[in-house]
């Protein structure tokens, strides 16, 4: 058996397991950058109170938060419980967008030291192989050899720290736009606290009105 092969495919297997890492990288710090930008706009069209701006607002997000708020307008007419319950189910909804992807860069943290250990120990076979057929005639190429095997355990352990630092960062991210989402789910039911939202009383339901998000 190539040994050496196996070295060689277990290397590029992790350069393949990097790029795809850092292709998720890049997509997630533009489409969280985007889903600020697009949070503070829609903050400042709530904090206007101006509904037209509000409505054209809500419009033009395509991220989570204008999704939240088309929601809310959309609940507008149901009753207290109904409105809390599809607010919640569309805020699970939102996890898929705003968590995507990011397990790639999770298994690359976990695969790629172990990717590495495999490239050192096949590397390390196939250098013992050399010494028992070949002896040890040349101590520099045993040397060279080992090193190069230990090389794809020293690139599997800095592509984990590497993947780690963005992965601990892009948490943090996730869990900031939850809580945004919270904040604002909770404010407009908070908005129909006071308000008697039964229609089969007779009363017409209380139209909610948008409340600015805290940044």
């Amino acid at each position: 058996m190539n040994f050496n092969l196996l070295h060689e495919i277990v290397l590029a297997a992790m350069v393949v397991l990097l790029a795809l890492a850092v292709a998720v990288i890049i997509e997630r710090f533009i489409y969280y950058s985007f889903v600020e930008r697009t949070r503070k706009r829609l903050g400042k069209a709530l904090a206007s109170g101006d509904s037209s701006a509000i409505e054209a607002a809500v419009g033009a997000a395509r991220t989570p938060h204008g999704r939240i708020m088309a929601g809310v307008l959309a609940f507008a007419g149901a009753s207290k419980d109904q409105f809390e319950n599809k607010v919640q189910a569309l805020y699970l909804q939102q996890q898929s967008s705003v968590k995507r992807l990011l397990w790639v860069i999770d298994t690359t943290i976990t695969l790629s030291p172990l990717l590495g250990l495999l490239g050192t120990i096949l590397g390390i076979i196939d250098t013992f192989n050399a010494l028992a057929t070949q002896g040890v005639s040349d101590p520099q190429a045993v040397s060279q050899g080992i090193g190069t095997a230990l090389f794809a355990t020293a690139a599997g352990i800095g592509i984990a720290v590497f993947c780690l630092v963005f992965h601990n960062y892009f948490n943090e991210r996730v869990e900031r736009i939850n809580e945004q989402l919270k904040v604002m789910a909770l404010e407009q039911a908070g908005a129909m606290g006071g308000e008697e939202m039964d229609v089969r009383g007779g009363r017409e339901p209380a139209r909610i009105q948008p409340k600015a998000v805290a940044a």
